[in-house]
């Protein structure tokens, strides 16, 4: 049984090209020392004492920075490649993460949030675009798998960092440790990674290979994936709550502090860490994605639903990072996987760039309306509304899923 499990483990990591481990590794230190963002809600609320109200209309800036510059990192990546637009984002969200700190006014923070947002989240579609450039088709999930656990191992070391450090050193320590990581991250891009972007159009990939034939020229004409791109959204509205509202009905409702609150918060990417590759490597051998996708939202929505159990009981925590770490594993590799598949080299950036964008709207609705219910109807009431959302988000997966059966794409 020892032996097997060894075999698996090595099984799930081999064959993923080099420039594929050196993009996780530089997620992994960049994510590592991104320490404001998991502490962003209660360092307004308490250390700036902004209401619920502000803190939500504060982080939907942050989120409509993210759709603008989800946007803009795709189309620059469709015409000068995700090199150069990952670069860029990297350092200068570096210089933006040492001004932000220091302003502590509530419409500077709004313009400085929507301007960091659209900075940094260019990088998003450019990073996916290049995890698909550099993979083999046979390890694309495996590829954006293992991307996935170096952001999560960072973040099971960034989160419980950052707590200690912010009870210790105060939250500015945060910012500036946050903007020192993005530095190196950008200098260890520059020095390991080779820009070899090449446009291509539509045409010219048809005709270079034969599989490509029934690309669409543009992502807003694929009926498939726009359906797809709903149900993104909705449980991306989910699933951001466990950084915009969890952390706040932790430390209101449970009582904890922020080194317990980042503690917690890690276990996530800690469980990610041991699981998502064997796990996604069996998967992906076995099941459709869409089915893998139909069990993640579920698994998310219960995630949260076990919260309306009426206890403190840190075991309660505890279960719900656990099964939400589980509906992420199913989920969000698999989801990656199916947008690079659905597009060609020539408008990947603009199909990462909607994917992305579909994230960045929830995270514009996400902060302002999770906080709103929960001050004005109670937690109960978002924990409910975020179950129908699972629920709901696995029943169009599964009707996607029947579609791809009977090839109706």
């Amino acid at each position: 049984m020892f032996q097997k499990t060894i075999q698996l483990y090595k099984d799930s990591y081999s064959g993923l090209s080099s420039e594929i481990w050196l993009l996780a590794f530089i997620s992994l230190i960049n994510r590592a020392g991104a320490m404001v963002f998991p502490f962003l809600t209660i360092y307004l609320t308490t250390s700036l004492g902004f209401s619920l109200k502000e803190t939500g209309i504060i982080m939907s800036f942050f989120g409509l920075g993210s759709i603008l510059g989800s946007y803009i990192g795709g189309w620059l990546t469709d015409r000068i490649g995700a090199f150069k637009v990952q670069f860029w984002s990297l350092l200068l969200s570096s210089v933006i993460l040492l001004v932000l700190v220091r302003f502590q006014d509530f419409w500077s923070l709004c313009f400085l949030a929507f301007t960091f947002s659209l900075i940094a989240d260019a990088f998003r579609p450019a990073n996916k675009v290049a995890v698909a450039n550099y993979s083999k088709p046979e390890n694309l999930t495996r590829s954006f798998a293992l991307l996935r656990l170096a952001i999560n191992l960072g973040f099971a070391i960034g989160p419980a960092m950052g707590g200690l450090i912010a009870a210790w050193k105060g939250y500015n320590w945060l910012f500036y440790i946050d903007s020192i990581s993005c530095l190196c991250a950008a200098i260890l891009f520059k020095l390991t990674l080779k820009d070899d972007f090449k446009r291509r159009s539509i045409k010219e990939e048809q005709s270079s290979n034969s599989k490509v034939t029934n690309a669409y020229a543009s992502p807003y004409q694929d009926r498939f994936f726009m359906i797809f791109l709903v149900i993104i959204c909705l449980l991306a509205f989910a699933f951001l709550q466990l950084f915009y509202t969890i952390p706040v009905y932790f430390k209101q409702e449970f009582g904890l502090d922020e080194r317990e609150i980042g503690l917690l918060m890690a276990l996530n990417g800690t469980i990610i860490v041991f699981i998502e590759m064997p796990l996604v490597y069996l998967i992906d051998k076995r099941y459709n994605k869409f089915t893998s996708m139909t069990l993640g939202a579920v698994l998310i929505g219960l995630g949260f639903a076990i919260f309306i159990v009426p206890s403190i009981w840190i075991g309660i925590a505890i279960c719900s990072s656990i099964l939400l770490t589980f509906g992420e594993v199913f989920y969000m590799p698999f989801a990656s996987a199916f947008v690079a598949e659905r597009s060609t080299e020539a408008n990947r950036g603009q199909y990462m760039a909607l994917y992305t964008m579909a994230w960045a709207l929830a995270s514009v609705v996400a902060p302002m309306s999770g906080l709103y219910i929960s001050e004005h109807f109670g937690f109960n009431s978002l924990w409910s509304i975020l179950l129908a959302l699972g629920l709901g988000g696995g029943l169009g997966f599964w009707y996607l899923g029947n579609r791809v059966k009977k090839k109706i794409l």
